[in-house]
């Protein structure tokens, strides 16, 4: 009696775990309800990375826990999936999967087990477009994204790339706005349909050409869906830049060049106020954080700026630092910096208005010779002591720890020393409890690692108890 209650209890549980399986692929995952590191058992990731000919993908996957996690990694397209693997993710290491990127829509869909791991992609052109794009992958699926981080000026060649992993149709309008136009909504943008398990790539100058600043707004009318933007340029190179799930009134943007050039770009989308019954516009300032003193940025001090419209400012860098833009007034908007690289490949990011305690920032290096970089930014009025710890893969990168002290609201760069020697590991970065922002930023390939550029945010760990 006693084997064949075992049996019974032993096919109870098979058919639960077989249910549970179907009931994720076709409802998708819920959204993660916050953990420690390693605890979480089941969660989704969503890397709507784009491509192009002949380009090469890769999705990094970094486990800080003390676990090992399982991952099973789905490519997509305009076609539908074109295949699956299942990866073990060893404890305290980063796993390397190359993905399919040769189309403009190509994107990746990750389910991890047993723990919590982050993921994060970078794709390498090719066919005479020259660089690199590198960005964290997204756990959210939503119905509703914003993006200031497009460009149809001259040369430059934008696509806004989406992803459905479910079994139901995804189905949204975009809203494309700029600086001296009304706001765009063509028919060709209006119920927009992606099918089940597929992406798809929108090519933005078809809606709206020669525009150094486009914002991007989607509202999902059924189904759950990821976005970002792709933009490939003539002798700007390529970055990628995951879209927003929703305007904020902060946003904390770092980049890394002596005497670089970047644009802040800033949309204001469609947000009307309680009692509003139109959109409102922003009072914005942005200020300048480094290593030094704080100063203003892109000449942003209590300026106006309309609502439904995108503008472009200027700011000149020296060395690690930051943007710090805020609403003082109206509505939140959506941001990102695009900075020059010294070659022919710049960089873009749209920064996090949510600073963190603890952080995996992913690699931004595509081969040797290279120079990696990671910087800290302190936005807090305090002293911060952070922990840097190498998460290396199997190849290349070894484990190492160096501990680094950032001054109250600036910027500081990891010592290029420790950088080097760890090479293109994950890293994990552990504040003594202050809320930092991480971000890689790294240059590689060419004769002094200076060919292609890349710029990615890190990816917040989940807090025990954070909703």
């Amino acid at each position: 009696m006693r084997a064949r209650g075992q049996g019974l209890l032993t096919l109870l549980v098979v058919a639960a775990v077989t249910v549970g399986a179907l009931s994720f692929d076709r409802l998708g995952p819920r959204e993660a309800s916050g953990a420690a590191a390693g605890s979480a058992p089941s969660a989704a990731w969503h890397c709507p990375h784009g491509g192009g000919k002949a380009y090469e993908g890769t999705v990094f996957l970094a486990n800080p826990g003390e676990v090992e996690v399982s991952a099973r990694v789905t490519e997509l397209s305009a076609d539908g999936p074109s295949g699956t693997s299942m990866v073990a993710v060893p404890a305290g290491s980063q796993v390397a999967v190359s993905v399919d990127a040769s189309d403009r829509s190509s994107s990746t869909f990750v389910e991890t087990f047993g723990g919590w791991v982050a993921a994060g992609w970078l794709v390498r052109g090719a066919e005479g477009e020259v660089g690199i794009g590198a960005e964290p992958c997204t756990p959210e699926a939503r119905r509703g994204w914003v993006s200031a981080a497009a460009t149809t000026d001259q040369g430059d060649d934008a696509f806004l790339i989406v992803m459905n992993p479910f079994d139901v149709d995804a189905v949204f309008d975009v809203a494309l706005f700029a600086a001296d136009r009304a706001p765009i909504r063509d028919s060709g943008l209006t119920d927009f349909t992606v099918r089940p398990r597929r992406s798809a790539a929108i090519r933005l100058n078809d809606y709206a050409q020669g525009e150094p600043g486009l914002g991007v707004s989607i509202e999902v009318s059924t189904g759950r869906l990821a976005a970002s933007t792709l933009v490939v340029s003539e002798g700007r190179g390529i970055s990628s830049v995951m879209a927003s799930s929703m305007p904020a009134d902060r946003h904390l943007l770092l980049t890394s060049k002596a005497a670089g050039r970047s644009v802040l770009a800033v949309t204001v989308p469609t947000v009307a106020g309680a009692g509003v019954t139109g959109p409102l516009g922003s009072i914005l300032t942005a200020t300048l954080r480094s290593e030094g003193p704080p100063q203003p940025a892109g000449g942003l001090s209590e300026l106006a700026q309309d609502p439904e419209s995108a503008a472009t400012f200027p700011v000149t860098t020296t060395g690690p630092s930051a943007v710090d833009l805020a609403v003082s007034e109206g509505s939140p908007v959506a941001a990102a910096l695009r900075t020059a690289g010294v070659g022919n490949d710049g960089a873009a990011t749209a920064g996090t208005s949510e600073p963190s305690p603890a952080w995996v920032v992913m690699p931004t290096v595509a081969g040797e010779p290279a120079r990696p970089g990671l910087l800290l930014l302190n936005p807090g009025r305090s002293e911060v002591t952070a922990t840097v710890t190498a998460l290396p893969g199997e190849t290349r990168g070894a484990a190492g720890t160096t501990t680094i002290t950032v001054a109250p609201g600036s910027v500081a760069g990891v010592p290029r020393e420790f950088l080097d020697r760890v090479g293109d590991a994950s890293l994990l970065v552990e504040s003594d409890g202050s809320p930092i922002v991480a971000l890689g930023a790294s240059t590689s390939l060419g004769n002094e690692g200076l060919s292609v550029y890349a710029l990615a945010i890190g990816v917040p760990i989940p807090q025990r108890g954070t909703p």
